[in-house]
Parts: structure tokens; C-alpha cells; sequence
């Protein structure tokens, strides 16, 4: 059977090859946009997580993503926040969209105070008046170095003090008064970072602040559960689901459409295959095992294509993350075959249940 599957797939190389770059495309529609979309976001997670904080405190109804949240809350509630008892840390933190990022406006001595703080590998930490600290992929994407003049907030002329290691929360750090000023919010910032005392009972601490300050939302900071639920992504999941759904359907009709056209040129064969003795399952396995193999190379070159891909992205814009692991590897790889696979079935049916008298008289 292996060798008439496989000259059944060189006897027509177009066809084949046509079919196995769509099922690729599939593939390819599915890991890349499917990983912009997971890698953003992991990467956000990531990076909020490391900066060490235990709770965010926010007005309610705020949202997680820094690049959507307002300058709404008084820098002074940062002093009523530290008498709660068990809070160590409170730092007050002002963001702001910049292009495809986000910028933190930050006072220095509190926020690194936390694990995550700025950790300095080139040139200084000072931020004061119009000196920016960016982290370094953000340097070495646009080419900075300490001492070098940054613009940023749309004509404002920043200098660049230091170089901070990747993964604090944002890319991008101001002096929060600098970037209140900017804004137009002075003594507003967008969100509190905070840090429970060392083996607090968290659950309790976050009682007491819920209690001491109603109206406004205090998520854990420590979980990406919780940090994903308080995105406020409305879409996200049909998002997600309809990229899978468009990458199977175009290999489910591709294979389909193939499929049910070869068994027209392949009626007389077909005929004489059953005239021999063969069964509708040997008939059936034949069709579906040239679908697999089909499905099989379109997945592999698909994910190749995919790799390529993410490279090209990876060198043109170095801050924008693409989930590819072996993870998202395999459900490409599996999505791609399954799709092919179950496109495959009605042309075989079709095929086991054919006459073989009127196939061997088909022109």
C-alpha cells in the first residue's frame, strides 16, 4: 500500500505540492499570529511579576495593562497605604503609552526598594528632570547608550543616564514628576506597587487594604492568574479560538477539495483496486494515509515557514516577543494533521462506496 500511496502523491506533484503549502499557511497563520498574541502577553505577565511587588492598587474598574490605565489616584495615598499594617513597600507609578510601548514614571528611592527594581548595568540610575534609564534591549534596539539624547512623549529630548537589566516591568523609566508634568497630572499617578512585610499572611494584608480603601481594586501582583483577570480583554478567548478555526478550515477544505478530485481521476484505478478484491477499508486507508502524509509535510514545512518567521520579526522589531516553544510547536503540528485528516474523510467515503463496475467502465 506505502508504494502506490507514494506514487499516487508523485504522479500528481503540483496538486501535492500545492496542498501541502496551504495546509503550511494554515500552520503558519496559526503559530505566528497565535504566538505575537501569547508572547505579548507572557512577556507582560513576566515582566510585572519580576518587579517584586505582592498587590497593584488601582481605582476600580482600572485595568491591568499599564498602557490603558489613567492618572487618577493622589500621590498622597501612597503615605496612608504604608500605616496599613503589614505593608513595607509602597511606590507610586505613573504609565503612559510610548509608540508600541509603555513608559513608567517612577520615584526612584521606592520603587527600587523592590527585588525587581532597577538594576543598573550601564552608566547610572539618576532620574531627574529630563534623564531617562531605558533596559537593554530597548538600548541596543535603537542604539543607545548612556550620555546620548532620547526623544520620547513626542518632541521632548530626554538624556539617557544608565542601562538597566531586561525584564522590570516596562522598558522605558522617567522621574515621576517629569512625566506627571507632561502629562498635565501633577501629584496624579496611575497605580500603587506594593510590598508586604517578608512571611506576611498576604490574604489577611490584602483584606485590610480592600477594608481601608473601598472603591478602588487591589489585585495580587505575585500571580498571573489574577494579573490575567484583571486585563479586561474582553475578545481574547474568541480571538484565540477563531485563529485556530480559520487555520483548520483552510486545511480541512484544501485536503477536502484534493482529496475529492483525485478520486474523479482515480475512478478507473479506483475499479480495478476493487475488482482485485480490495476492501472499502483498504480503499478508505489509502485515501486517508496519502491525507496524512500530505497534512504531515505541510505541518513540518508550515512550522519551518513559522521559524523563519519569528526570526525575520525577532531582527526587525527586537522588543516584540513570539511565543514558538515546543508547546505551541505541537499544537500547530497536531491542528494541521487533524484538520487535513478529517477533510479527508467524506472523499474517502466516497471512494469505498463506489461501484467498481461503474468505475472500471469510467472515462
Amino acid at each position: 500500500m506505502e508504494n502506490l500511496i507514494a506514487s499516487n502523491i508523485r504522479s500528481r506533484p503540483t496538486r501535492a505540492a500545492i496542498s501541502v503549502l496551504a495546509v503550511a499557511l494554515g500552520v503558519v497563520l496559526l503559530l505566528v499570529i497565535g504566538g505575537i498574541t501569547t508572547g505579548t502577553l507572557n512577556d507582560y505577565l513576566n515582566r510585572t511579576i519580576s518587579i517584586g511587588s505582592d498587590f497593584i492598587l488601582q481605582k476600580e474598574g482600572a485595568t491591568a495593562l499599564f498602557a490603558f490605565s489613567s492618572a487618577n489616584l493622589n500621590t498622597k495615598l501612597a503615605e496612608k497605604i504604608r500605616q496599613v499594617p503589614g505593608v513595607q513597600i509602597v511606590s507610586p507609578v505613573l504609565a503612559k503609552a510610548e509608540k508600541l510601548g509603555v513608559v513608567f514614571g517612577i520615584d526612584p528611592a521606592s520603587f527600587n526598594e523592590f527585588p525587581g527594581g532597577l538594576k543598573i548595568i550601564d552608566g547610572s540610575g539618576s532620574l531627574r528632570g529630563f534623564e531617562v534609564v531605558v533596559d537593554k534591549y530597548y538600548a541596543d534596539a535603537n542604539r543607545l547608550k548612556p550620555g546620548m539624547a532620547h526623544t520620547l512623549q513626542g518632541d521632548h529630548e530626554f538624556t539617557v543616564t544608565g542601562v538597566c537589566r531586561p525584564g522590570t516591568a516596562v522598558r522605558i523609566f522617567l522621574p515621576l514628576e517629569t512625566l506627571q508634568e507632561l502629562n498635565g497630572s501633577p501629584g496624579k499617578v496611575s497605580m500603587m506597587f506594593i510590598k508586604a512585610d517578608s512571611g506576611a499572611d498576604l490574604d489577611r494584608i490584602q483584606s485590610l487594604l480592600e477594608e481601608a480603601f473601598p472603591g478602588y481594586s487591589i489585585m495580587r501582583s505575585d500571580d498571573p492568574k489574577s494579573l490575567l483577570a484583571n486585563m479586561h480583554l474582553p475578545g481574547l478567548k474568541e480571538f484565540r479560538i477563531t485563529i485556530v478555526a480559520i487555520s483548520m478550515l483552510l486545511s480541512f477544505m484544501v485536503i477536502l477539495l484534493a482529496m475529492y478530485t483525485t478520486i474523479f481521476e482515480r475512478t478507473r484505478e479506483i475499479g480495478i483496486l476493487k475488482s482485485l478484491g480490495a476492501s472499502r477499508g483498504f480503499i478508505v486507508g489509502i485515501i486517508m494515509k496519502e491525507s496524512a502524509i500530505i497534512c504531515c509535510l505541510g505541518a513540518v514545512v508550515g512550522i519551518g515557514i513559522s521559524e523563519i518567521i519569528r526570526g525575520l520579526i525577532m531582527k526587525q522589531f527586537p522588543l516584540l516577543q513570539v511565543a514558538m516553544g515546543p508547546r505551541e510547536l505541537t499544537i500547530g503540528l497536531v491542528l494541521g494533521v487533524l484538520a487535513g485528516i478529517l477533510g479527508a474523510i467524506y472523499p474517502a467515503y466516497k471512494a469505498a462506496k463506489m461501484d467498481p463496475v461503474r468505475a472500471l467502465s469510467y472515462e
